[in-house]
């Protein structure tokens, strides 16, 4: 399987940074104690960010909307997941669970406030890309029946013309969603130029050593940006 990037994403979005681990054969049927403590304190420990009066002032939020402006995206339609969930968060209550998994990728992109995800690898005929959509990409919404035509132009996830994701980091789609059943994973997150250095190589480490020590499987790691767009495993 290869994951590749079109170069034109970096003149949208230069310096940015694609952190991508792979892992095979993770158990995701059984409930992680370890990720539901880290899930819940990492929640907790969000009511912090309440110091910027919203989630859309987080100095590591802000650069989304900044750069979604410059593209034209509506930022109050479609804010960046990293937006939506310190929202969420900022609201009180306990976390929202899906499964062990996806807790645990939530509980990395709130950790260190950048957006984060997953994949099904069995669901996608590869390669995986990063690229503008074209006439012809479809995607199917998590609370529809039916697939739906993708303008021309938006920065997305794309198993060849499945969009995964739309407007980047805004919402995923139902096809190659981690569930229960789940057992070859790809994790992403994206970094802002805007973030300190490190900050890429960081989420990296967070995702490697969550998989060893909640799930017990080794993966591998790739770190992507403008001098090295495509990887393959």
């Amino acid at each position: 399987m290869k994951f590749i990037i079109q170069p034109r994403i970096f003149d949208f979005f230069p310096g940015i940074k694609v952190v991508a681990v792979v892992a095979q054969g993770v158990n995701n049927h059984e409930e992680r104690a370890e990720v539901n403590s880290r899930w819940e304190a990492t929640w907790a420990a969000a009511q912090q960010a309440a110091v910027y009066g919203n989630a859309q002032s987080h100095p590591r939020v802000r650069p989304w909307r900044e750069r979604f402006r410059a593209l034209g995206i509506p930022v109050k339609q479609y804010p960046s997941s990293i937006e939506a969930i310190l929202r969420r968060a900022l609201k009180g209550g306990g976390p929202f669970r899906i499964n062990p998994l996806v807790d645990f990728y939530n509980a990395v992109s709130l950790s260190h406030m950048v957006p984060a995800g997953g994949f099904d690898l069995a669901a996608l005929q590869g390669p995986l890309e990063l690229r503008l959509t074209r006439q012809g990409d479809w995607f199917l919404a998590l609370d529809a029946s039916e697939p739906e035509e993708v303008p021309s132009g938006e920065v997305a996830y794309a198993d060849g013309s499945t969009i995964l994701t739309r407007h980047f980091v805004w919402r995923q789609a139902r096809t190659g969603l981690i569930g229960r059943e789940t057992r070859n994973i790809i994790l992403i997150s994206e970094v802002l130029g805007d973030l300190e250095d490190g900050a890429a190589e960081a989420v990296l480490r967070d995702f490697q050593d969550g998989l060893k020590d909640y799930f017990g499987v080794d993966s591998r790691a790739f770190l992507l940006d403008v001098t090295h767009r495509e990887i393959s495993w």
